[in-house]
């Protein structure tokens, strides 16, 4: 389940050292389904392919696919608990 106060807390302390640009801030549900698409992605290739007795384990990529649905449902950033 996403955590706003986590998101809030996370991006405003990136924007008191680097303020949003207004394209990225309008972005940001964009850039936000990007990440976790990529993170899907590696996840899934790992869960595929690790091979046999190999000390990494792979890590669940369904988390991650739950997280690109929860992004993809997201319009602007004001539900990560952001203000312009």
């Amino acid at each position: 389940m996403f955590n706003v106060t986590k998101a809030r807390a996370l991006l405003e302390g990136y924007r008191s050292v680097r303020p949003f640009s207004e394209l990225e801030f309008d972005n940001l549900p964009l850039l936000c389904r990007g990440a976790a698409l990529r993170f899907l992605l590696t996840r899934l290739y790992d869960w595929l392919s690790v091979p046999e007795g190999a000390l990494v384990v792979p890590k669940d990529p369904l988390e991650y696919l739950r997280k690109l649905r929860f992004h993809r449902g997201v319009s602007n950033a004001s539900a990560y608990g952001l203000d312009k």
